[in-house]
Order: C-alpha cells, then sequence, then structure tokens
C-alpha cells in the first residue's frame, strides 16, 4: 500500500475551509431572511457533507500507513489522546457559557455523562467524542473482521441512524420501533454520534487509502453531481413530508461523500497542512464568535445589521471565526516551533 504523505493532497486542505465554513452557515442560516427553501438547501442538504467529509478525512489519514488494513494500536493511541486534549480544552473554553446559559446547573450525573460521550458539552462539541469513538469501533472491526463484515455492519449502523435521524417520522408512529428510539434518545439526544453517524465514514475514508486510483477523476465528477442531486431531491422529499427529527443523516450521502473525496484526491501538488488547524480552529471557535457578534450588535444597537439580517451575521461570524483562528493558528505554530 502506497504511504499517504502531507504533500500529496492538497483538494483535502482545501476542501477543510469549505467544510469548516459551512458548519458555521448551518449554525447562522445566511440564506433564511431571503428564501427559507434556498436556507433549508444550503444548511440542511449542501452543509451536511462538511461533518462526513472530517470523518472521511480523519479515517483516510488515520489509516494511510496501515498495512493491510492493519492500524497499529499505538498510532490510534496517539490519535485518540491528541482528540482527547483537544475536547478536554474546548470543555474548559465553553465552560463559561455553560454556566451563563444554566445548562451547568440542569445537568445531573446522567445527563452529564451523556452530554460528555455523546452529545457534547455545548452544542457543536458533539464532534470530538463522536471522532473518538468511530475512531475505535473502526479500529476494532478492522482488525477483527474483514472488510466486508466491517462495512456491513457500518451501514446498518448507519440505517439505524437514518430512522433516529431524517427518516424518523416513518417509525415514529411504530409503538415498538418508537419504544427502541426513546431508549436510544435516552443515552444519546441524536442519532448523528459516534455509534451510528460516523463509522461509516471512517470505512469509507480508510477504505479509499487503498482504492483512491480505481475511479477515474471524470468518474468522480460524474458520481458527485448525480448523487447530489439524488441527495437534494430526497431532503427536499423528507422536509415537505415533515417526517425529519434532525436532518443530517440521508441515504444519498454515503456515495455523495464517497465520490467527492475521491474527486478531491486527484488534486495534486503542494498541501497546506496549515490548514489543517485552521479548519478545527474555526469550528471549534465559531459558537463563541456568535455569541460576541450577538453581544457587540446589542451594545452597538446594530441588531438589525448584525443580528436580524441573517447574510450579514453570517459574514461577521465567519469573518470573526476566521480571523481568531489565524490569530490562534499563530500563537499554536510559534507555540510548537518555540519547544
Amino acid at each position: 500500500m502506497t504511504a499517504v504523505t502531507k504533500k500529496n493532497y492538497p483538494g483535502i486542505d482545501y476542501f477543510r475551509i469549505i467544510a469548516a465554513v459551512l458548519v458555521v452557515a448551518i449554525h447562522t442560516s445566511p440564506l433564511l431572511g431571503i428564501n427559507e427553501t434556498a436556507d433549508f438547501i444550503l444548511t440542511r442538504i449542501i452543509g451536511r457533507v462538511a461533518v462526513p467529509f472530517f470523518f472521511m478525512t480523519s479515517g483516510f489519514l488515520l489509516f494511510a500507513r496501515a498495512k493491510e488494513g492493519q492500524l497499529p494500536f499505538s498510532r490510534l493511541s496517539k490519535f485518540l489522546k491528541k482528540t482527547l486534549v483537544l475536547y478536554a480544552v474546548a470543555i474548559l473554553v465553553y465552560l463559561p457559557l455553560n454556566i451563563y446559559t444554566g445548562t451547568l446547573l440542569e445537568w445531573d450525573l446522567a445527563s452529564f455523562v451523556k452530554a460528555l460521550v455523546f452529545d457534547g458539552t455545548f452544542y457543536h462539541l458533539w464532534y470530538l467524542p463522536a471522532v473518538m469513538l468511530a475512531a475505535l469501533i473502526t479500529w476494532i472491526m478492522l482488525r477483527f473482521l474483514q472488510p466486508t463484515v466491517a462495512f456491513s455492519i457500518g451501514i446498518l449502523l448507519y440505517l439505524i441512524g437514518l430512522f433516529g435521524d431524517s427518516y424518523y417520522g416513518f417509525i415514529a408512529e411504530t409503538p415498538f420501533f418508537e419504544s427502541i428510539y426513546q431508549h436510544i434518545f435516552q443515552i444519546s439526544s441524536y442519532t448523528r454520534n459516534g455509534l451510528f453517524f460516523a463509522p461509516i465514514f471512517f470505512l469509507l475514508g480508510a477504505s479509499l487509502v487503498r482504492m483512491k486510483k480505481e475511479i477515474s477523476f471524470k468518474a468522480s465528477l460524474i458520481g458527485v453531481l448525480i448523487f447530489f442531486i439524488l441527495m437534494l431531491s430526497e431532503g427536499l422529499w423528507l422536509h415537505s413530508l415533515g417526517v425529519q427529527r434532525h436532518d443530517s443523516m440521508y441515504i444519498m450521502l454515503l456515495p455523495c461523500m464517497l465520490f467527492l473525496f475521491q474527486a478531491l484526491l486527484f488534486w495534486q501538488g503542494k498541501s497546506y497542512v496549515y490548514f489543517r488547524d485552521l479548519s478545527m480552529l474555526i469550528y471549534l471557535i465559531h459558537p463563541a464568535i456568535i455569541v460576541v457578534v450577538r453581544g457587540v450588535a446589542q451594545a452597538t444597537g446594530l441588531q438589525n445589521l448584525l443580528i436580524d439580517h441573517n447574510l450579514i451575521h453570517f459574514i461577521a461570524v465567519t469573518v470573526g471565526s476566521i480571523a481568531v483562528s489565524v490569530i490562534l493558528g499563530w500563537f499554536w505554530q510559534r507555540g510548537g516551533n518555540s519547544s
């Protein structure tokens, strides 16, 4: 298997920034004041490629040097420790907001464990425990199972997640299934988590390490176009039926992400490793910037511009998030170089 180096795939690094901005859009609804359907398409369909892309990237890079899919536990352990430290820092950063909003006072031990392991201690932080759980599940499956069995389990978990997410309305009126999912929601508020949502994308990322040259660039672009149109149709259809409990998981998201990631692998040249840290910083910091923008708007009397005008609100949060992330990234790199 050819080792993946940091200089091989700039397309992945560039798309990290796009994905991070899409996450900001999800949380600010930039087109809501213009057209609700357009905003739904942007934030609840197009934007839903962002987090799966991050999962696939982690799976791809984590298993890049694995031999026949066998990743040394030491490499997995290093990845888990790094992510755990990042999660711990993020928890501390958002602790004041949890205190301010009263969320901290609402937690008992069970709800705190639920937030820590699945939901995240702030609404966007669910991603970090999901990454750790999915990485561990993927490692175990590829270590002890045949790839076809691992993928079958990953798809099964995703299908279970689908009916707790975008397809929930189809089973909500069936007492047996509704009871099962209510038990699941007691453990995790959503099925878009590290158990049902993330593993299949980790597996897809890991699989592309070996099959990255089996699909041509032209076929990849055609695949992206076809399956994106199908995902768009799927999302609008489900939205029109009103069956979505959440809107993170679509059937067509899987092939769409496979072809999108494959297309990005053909972008050769110099890689910008800095974008990897920058995109994660944007993801982690943007909810705090939303609070700051709202505070500035209220202090200056510019609520109509910075809050009520969704597009300007999105632009302000995006620019602020990128600016703060660039500054933090500079200190991060400088600290790393000096140590």
